[in-house]
């Protein structure tokens, strides 16, 4: 797993739930990572240290960075024949991603953005207890704090998820 924030926090906790018995996660900072290993990760990995990088080769990666580094670190490290699920949103416009090496490498890369039938299960997860979130949520603050709320959010080292209280 590349990419560490909410939403690869979100997977990590997802990943458990469902019996994964190895997550790796990476990250630029170490307080995301922080917060994957409280949610499941059995392992995890600054993304600064290439070489631990390179000696990892998972069968399935999912990047949520949003990144073009970070797409580029899964295409680079998925094993032979794997897939990457591309779960971040890049920014709009073309990217410089290395498809030779996708090809060459044999990978399946798959698109996910939007969510269908799976939204039932989250929510019935979250209500039997067998889905915990608890560490993805950083933050909490009043609506009249928004702005607050907006710059904790926009520092992926103080904070995870932010929410927001109406009422």
């Amino acid at each position: 797993m590349i990419g560490a924030g909410p939403i690869g926090a979100l997977v990590v906790a997802v990943l458990r739930r469902a019996g994964a018995a190895q997550i790796t996660v990476v990250d630029l900072h170490e307080a995301p990572l922080e917060r994957a290993r409280a949610l499941g990760a059995t392992r995890t990995l600054l993304a600064a240290d290439r070489t631990a990088l390179a000696a990892v080769q998972p069968d399935v990666t999912v990047e949520s960075s949003g990144s073009v580094p970070g797409l580029t670190a899964a295409i680079t490290n998925t094993a032979r024949g794997g897939r990457v699920v591309m779960l971040g949103l890049l920014p709009p416009g073309e990217q410089p991603v290395p498809m030779a090496t996708a090809i060459e490498r044999e990978l399946e890369l798959t698109g996910s953005f939007r969510f269908n039938d799976e939204i039932d299960d989250v929510l019935q997860a979250l209500a039997d207890g067998s889905l915990d979130v608890e560490a993805v949520v950083t933050h909490e603050y009043a609506i009249e704090d928004a702005l607050t709320a907006l710059h904790t959010a926009a520092d992926p080292v103080r904070s995870g998820k932010v929410l927001l209280r109406f009422g």
